[in-house]
């Protein structure tokens, strides 16, 4: 054990069986009060079922010392449960003499458990055949905001469970609706002065109700918690405009949002204004402010996510540079709520765009043939230095034996996002499950990101598009390359009628998209894994 990190007396929060048994399968347990690394505390527990009521336990009294509600205390416990026994069943095959970490770590706007093994990777064939229950249970369990799946390599394999939450309350975010909630919106003169200025890390409840006016409360949870736009302006990832009245509420908003705080691309996102400050034109201006702002720390260019309900963003975005690289259908879950529009019957289309602001470096991709032509436009179209390279050979041949994908789940919208870190044999079968979980869970749209660096991409995009993925964009300069975005919907309803487009690129982008979606899902329709 480190030194300067006590050890955690268990008799503290649990019963005294529960500390009996702690002491004779926990090798140790630890809690780090160390900032920057934001470990609560980390269990190495032996794989044996009798622990089980002890690890979970820990969990749900660590939960409530940490801020969280009985109530929410109670499912992670049960997810604690469901996590340990999965882990002991199938990644040690109820070995009893193994060992596995669960680890609590403590943000300023966020509760992660998380667990660890070096056991066997997921036996899909098992689980196809019905005997690994507990794989599903995880996910209908996960009363969380965002489920993580991440592969450490040769370290095994990592599940995080995540729950947002505000300074003093895990289940609790800004909320204020009566003295925000207005019936009439009627317009502030424009002789008022606003000031622009950056967002600071003390400014997440004047954003929080500044949304409200737009929103209410449909927007993405994280504006909502004060402390977790602290964390992220504190961190680097948030970087954002905003135009203040003179009583120093925030009316407008330009955020960008960046992975970490070196990443070379960014994410518009939030660009929002107050109903009653619209006509000035402060859309237009706090984007070319915040773009400004960044480029002068090494930022390559800025994504953004446009909706197609109308055509007015899109048009300002193109204004600033932006191109569109992708269409992503039913992004939007219905329930998000314009002040200008009536609340939607399904889920909403968005255009994915980029804003070049430097030059990127030239990059070698590989290209699904029949995709190419295609690809090609984009690249064309956005000004990008790409070289395009033949697919060897041999490619099947070097891979490895197991996969690396990673998954993200984000409950609220419907979306869950697979990632590949690392093409293996497995793959197909691998996705396979995955996508059979994810459907029978009701998750509405599922991304898959391929690395265009890979030469198995193009061979193993045929396979994805047998289960019914099709062809969505691109996403350029992402982890120091570019994606080639697949999506899937799974029995989600999408009118083209309903969808607006501007520039004539982002026409013919949408009808091969929605081509590509057409003759995959008629494909794919006897054999969805969903079905």
């Amino acid at each position: 054990m480190p030194d300067g990190i006590p050890m955690f007396t268990a008799g503290s929060v649990m019963r005294s069986d529960e500390e009996s048994r702690i002491k004779e399968g926990v090798w140790g347990v630890s809690m780090d009060k160390q900032k920057s690394f934001h470990v609560a505390a980390k269990l190495s527990v032996k794989s044996h079922i009798k622990y089980i009521p002890a690890v979970a336990s820990f969990v749900r009294e660590m939960a409530v010392q940490n801020g969280s509600s009985v109530e929410a205390a109670q499912r992670l416990e049960l997810i604690a449960e469901e996590a340990c026994l999965n882990i002991i069943r199938h990644a040690f095959e109820g070995k009893t003499d193994c060992i596995y970490d669960v680890i609590i770590e403590k943000h300023p706007s966020q509760f992660v458990l998380a667990f660890e093994d070096q056991g066997l990777p997921f036996d899909w064939e098992k689980a196809r055949r019905g005997e690994s229950a507990g794989f599903g249970m995880l996910f209908m369990k996960a009363f969380t905001d965002e489920v993580r799946f991440i592969n450490l390599g040769r370290q095994g394999k990592r599940f995080e469970f995540i729950k947002n939450f505000a300074a003093g309350g895990m289940d609790v975010p800004y909320m204020d609706e009566e003295a925000d909630h207005k019936t009439d919106i009627e317009p502030v003169g424009k002789d008022v002065t606003l000031t622009f200025r950056l967002l600071t890390a003390d400014d997440g409840v004047r954003l929080a109700r500044c949304m409200y006016h737009v929103y209410g409360y449909t927007y993405n949870d994280d504006v909502y918690f004060p402390e977790k736009i602290r964390e992220m302006v504190e961190r680097g990832e948030l970087v954002s405009m905003v135009a203040v009245s003179p009583d120093d509420e925030i009316v407008a908003h330009q955020g960008l949002k960046k992975e970490h705080r070196d990443s070379r691309v960014a994410e518009i996102s939030m660009g929002i204004v107050d109903p009653r400050f619209r006509g000035r034109g402060l859309f237009e201006k706090m984007k070319k402010l915040s773009f400004e702002y960044i480029k002068g720390t090494g930022v390559y260019g800025l994504f953004v996510e446009i909706v197609t309900i109308h055509g007015f963003s899109q048009k300002a975005n193109h204004a600033l540079g932006a191109r569109e690289t992708g269409i992503l259908l039913g992004f939007v879950p219905k329930e998000r709520a314009f002040v200008a529009f009536d609340r939607q019957e399904n889920r909403q289309t968005v255009v994915l765009c980029y804003t070049r602001l430097a030059a990127e470096p030239e990059r070698t991709v590989y290209l699904p043939t029949h995709h190419q032509s295609m690809i090609q436009k984009i690249y064309d179209y956005g000004g990008f230095r790409r070289i395009v390279a033949r697919i060897p050979d041999n490619v099947m041949n070097t891979l490895p034996e197991n996969s690396q994908v990673d998954v993200r789940m984000v409950y609220d919208k419907g979306i869950a996002y697979l990632k590949v870190v690392q093409y293996g044999q497995d793959f197909p079968a691998l996705i396979h499950f995955r996508l059979r979980e994810l459907c029978l869970n009701k998750v509405d749209c599922i991304f898959m990101d391929l690395p265009l660096s890979d030469p198995a991409t193009p061979v193993f995009c045929i396979h994805l598009e047998i289960l019914g993925f099709f062809l969505a964009g691109v996403l350029p300069e992402v982890a120091d390359g570019d994606l080639l975005r697949l999506e899937y919907l799974n029995n989600v309803i999408i009118d083209p009628e309903k969808i607006v487009l501007v520039s004539e690129f982002a026409k013919e982008l949408f009808r091969y998209v929605w081509k590509c979606y057409s003759e995959t899902s008629m494909a794919a329709s006897q054999s969805r894994p969903g079905s």
